[in-house]
């Protein structure tokens, strides 16, 4: 199979735990929890490869991520 280059956006965030958290918006269940955001971020590559490859050996299409909607939002608390 010849090697197929794809470009994601991956949101991190940081459990109360203290763990880091990457997910990769438009491809559910796609996320992974690290000690640190590297970690986090090797193991969320990792499981989207893997994820990726597994839809190309099925012959489908790569899912298109869809743009990311940021908004800030201002409160009075």
């Amino acid at each position: 199979m010849s090697q197929v280059k794809a470009k994601y956006t991956v949101v991190l965030d940081r459990e109360i735990d203290g763990r880091a958290m990457a997910s990769v918006p438009g491809i559910p269940g796609c996320h992974a929890y690290g000690r640190t955001t590297s970690e986090a971020i090797r193991r969320v590559k990792s499981a989207l490869r893997f994820y990726l490859q597994e839809i190309l050996k099925e012959g489908r299409r790569l899912p298109k991520q869809p743009k990311p909607i940021t908004v800030e939002i201002h409160l009075a608390v």
